[in-house]
């Protein structure tokens, strides 16, 4: 049995999918999928939205092995990938706002890629209307003694996407960065 043979086996097939094999799981191989993930067993190779389900792509080397792995979500809600495996969580963030799809259980339930000003939210979603005034973002605080927080942008002529940018210093040492690009849509 391969790597992604189990999840594989357990979920319903989708027949006229191709060139690789996708299934249909419950919460619980949805999670499995999650922790292969996370344990290094698989590549993560994406993850995203649509109205009604999520869909992860994963695979393994060795042989060459790749999978997509769909999770209904009639309730508006999936299981965080990003809880187990750090770099799926700002894909989970583009979710919530793309299509208002929320994470269970996800370290970081801030708006990515939304920062108030399309004029409705959630747009490939159940979009709904909103003003565009925005909300002030939450940016992660700085604690520690010695520690110092420099602004930079939204527009910064050296860099190709025009973003807001926090780096936490302790003397000349960077030590945090945290991003909130998007400006340009």
């Amino acid at each position: 049995m391969t790597v992604l043979g189990d999840i594989l086996e357990t979920g319903r097939r989708i027949a006229e999918h191709s060139p690789w094999p996708r299934v249909v799981v419950d919460a619980e191989g949805w999670e499995s999928a999650s922790f292969l993930a996370a344990d290094g067993h698989c590549t993560l190779l994406g993850l995203w939205g649509e109205k009604d389900a999520t869909h992860m792509a994963l695979a393994v080397q060795d042989p060459l092995e790749i999978a997509v792995i769909s999770l209904p979500c009639a309730g508006g809600t999936f299981p965080s990938v990003g809880r187990h495996h750090p770099p799926a969580i700002r894909l989970e963030r583009a979710i919530q706002d793309l299509f208002g799809l929320k994470a269970e259980g996800a370290v970081d339930g801030r708006p990515w890629l939304d920062h108030g000003r399309w004029g409705k939210r959630q747009p490939l979603g159940a979009a709904r209307a909103d003003a565009g005034a925005g909300d002030a973002y939450a940016f992660l605080p700085v604690e520690g003694e010695s520690l110092h927080q420099i602004p930079v942008g939204p527009v910064h002529a050296g860099i190709i996407e025009p973003g807001h940018f926090r780096f936490t210093a302790n003397g000349e040492t960077v030590v945090g960065l945290e991003q909130r690009l998007g400006y340009v849509h």
